[in-house]
């Protein structure tokens, strides 16, 4: 803007110049028209930028990290003049891992509506909100410049990528052998029985594979699961921030993300629990279908980080059913007792234990 207003400025000199040295009627003109320019052009920059509305939209649903956020930027200029452009001002932030870094995106401003593309990335998954700063717009002569408050704010949820790792971890435990059908409910490791096989389709994971049936009959074949109810499987998470991993959170996430997609296709219904810090409340979901999980995942995504175990303290405390299942992810950091046995870990980051 100040080189423009320094190119205007020598162009109004010029013509000041022009007419006292000249002093005829057409170097007048020329003033003239030079002189009032920028009046015309502040007070119809004014004019539109009094009747532009601007709005932003994410994906109602749920999104992947591995995918581009899509951000769709909607600016109605219900004015009779166009405009060489608007400029939005934005921050894009994870709940998980806030920061104050400020986007910037200028956009072509014609009459009527206008609806503009525009892509972010998530690195982490979690709750990414967009939330508007500021609208603002140069006049033609880009000498002058109209800014405004942007109250908006979107959000998406942004979802783990699943860990054939965790994956792998949660099937050891849940069938403890490749054809063994569980012969009684008192199995603790046993939360599944093998009700049936049948061919392989497309979208079945390739863990239900069973490949000496696979091999016997040259085709792909599933394993088919039926659910015991005699038991609570519970997936306890502890929101634990860790400054020296600033990616661990998004580890231990995709950890019982994974897990959860897994019960999810085995059929078996689990309680998800962790600790809300702003409420310092314990909460606790039953999921029975991908539907829920969006819902807590987005629960979860909208709690905060912090520090200690206060999720397997509320745990240990409201815990009163000894058949409970719990498999809680959590930091290597934590000191198992002797009847807690650590099932694996992710990226030596993350520690899956199985609590009895």
């Amino acid at each position: 803007m100040l080189k423009n207003r320094i190119g205007y400025g020598i162009v109004f000199l010029i013509s000041v110049f022009l007419f006292v040295f000249y002093h005829n009627l057409f170097f007048f003109y020329i003033f003239l028209i030079v002189a009032l320019l920028p009046v015309f052009s502040r007070f119809a920059c004014a004019y539109v930028f009094r009747r532009t509305q601007v709005k932003a939209g994410m994906p109602m649903g749920a999104i992947g990290t591995e995918n581009d956020i899509p951000v769709l930027f909607e600016i109605e200029n219900s004015s009779a003049l166009p405009m060489p452009g608007i400029t939005l001002e934005y921050t894009v932030e994870n709940g998980f891992y806030p920061n104050d870094e400020v986007h910037y995106v200028s956009l072509p401003l014609p009459r009527g509506k206008s609806s503009y593309g525009w892509k972010i990335s998530s690195v982490y998954a979690g709750k990414v909100n967009l939330s508007g700063r500021k609208v603002s717009m140069r006049d033609y002569l880009g000498i002058f410049n109209f800014k405004r408050d942007w109250d908006e704010t979107e959000s998406v949820t942004v979802f783990p990528k699943e860990s054939e790792i965790i994956m792998n971890i949660i099937e050891g435990l849940l069938t403890p052998g490749e054809d063994t059908q569980a012969d009684t409910a008192d199995t603790v490791e046993d939360v599944t029985q093998i009700k049936e096989f049948r061919e392989y389709r497309p979208g079945d994971r390739m863990q239900k594979v069973n490949w000496k049936i696979t091999a016997k009959r040259d085709k792909l074949f599933v394993r088919e699961f039926e659910k015991e109810f005699n038991r609570t499987v519970t997936l306890l998470v502890e929101l634990r921030k860790d400054s020296d991993e600033p990616g661990f959170l998004d580890d231990l996430i995709t950890a019982f993300y994974s897990s959860a997609v897994l019960l999810i296709d085995k059929e078996i219904n689990f309680r998800v629990q962790w600790y809300d810090k702003d409420s310092d409340r314990f909460v606790s979901e039953i999921v029975d279908e991908p539907e829920v999980l969006s819902d807590v995942m987005s629960q979860m995504f909208a709690s905060k980080s912090y520090d200690g175990y206060p999720a397997y303290e509320k745990y240990t405390q409201s815990q009163s059913n000894e058949r409970d299942n719990a498999i809680y992810f959590t930091s290597p950091g934590f000191a198992p007792d002797e009847d807690k046995r650590i099932l694996g870990t992710y990226k030596d980051k993350v520690s899956v234990i199985c609590l009895f």
